[in-house]
């Protein structure tokens, strides 16, 4: 699947921030640019603009998931570059490999998990479990992750509020990666 590169190609209307008139996408927009860390909004939240209440909850569980938490923003990126390159969605692949690049992410590791090369990934062992939970519930589907697989995560100390945390993550960058491939959203140019 080609990456579109450009406006035209997006299925629906990307609303300018500058250009927003709706209270609701103003407000939103606002508060992506502000606590996201990019200093401006992604095309999947302009992609949305058209659609206010669809915006602000998917801001809201976005923020929620990523943003909050116990397990570090980094964790759940690499928990989305996994979900993104099994689904091999390349706006949210890209989004994330900036954004863990960003934060410091060493490429080689970043290239790893995009290609599910875990084996000998110098991340730590508890970490490599949930990509591989992730990059499991991806290509399989989520009702593949058994109970043995949750008894696993248990096993490298993870608590049931991580492990919880992360499957929500999984979930997340599901549905972000059906909407921006489905919208046929363009890579922002980060």
């Amino acid at each position: 699947m080609q990456a579109s590169t450009s406006a035209a190609s997006c299925r629906f209307p990307l609303i300018d921030p500058a250009t927003a008139t709706d209270p609701t996408v103003r407000a939103t927009y606002g508060e992506i640019e502000r606590e996201l860390g990019f200093g401006m909004v992604p095309n999947i939240f302009r992609s949305l603009g058209s659609q206010p209440l669809v915006l602000e909850g998917t801001w809201r569980l976005f923020r929620a998931v990523v943003l909050h938490g116990t397990l570090p923003r980094i964790v759940k990126e690499l928990i989305g570059t996994a979900v993104s390159s099994a689904n091999r969605s390349p706006y949210a692949l890209a989004v994330h490999m900036h954004s863990l690049g960003v934060q410091g992410v060493d490429k080689h590791i970043m290239a790893m998990v995009a290609e599910d090369r875990l084996d000998d990934i110098d991340l730590a062992p508890s970490v490599v479990a949930l990509l591989r939970i992730a990059s499991q519930s991806a290509r399989l589907g989520p009702a593949t992750i058994t109970d043995a697989d949750l008894h696993d995560l248990r096993e490298q100390d993870l608590t049931m509020e991580e492990i919880q945390e992360a499957f929500a993550a999984i979930n997340l960058f599901q549905y972000v990666n059906s909407l921006t491939d489905l919208a046929r959203v363009p890579v922002d140019a980060l």
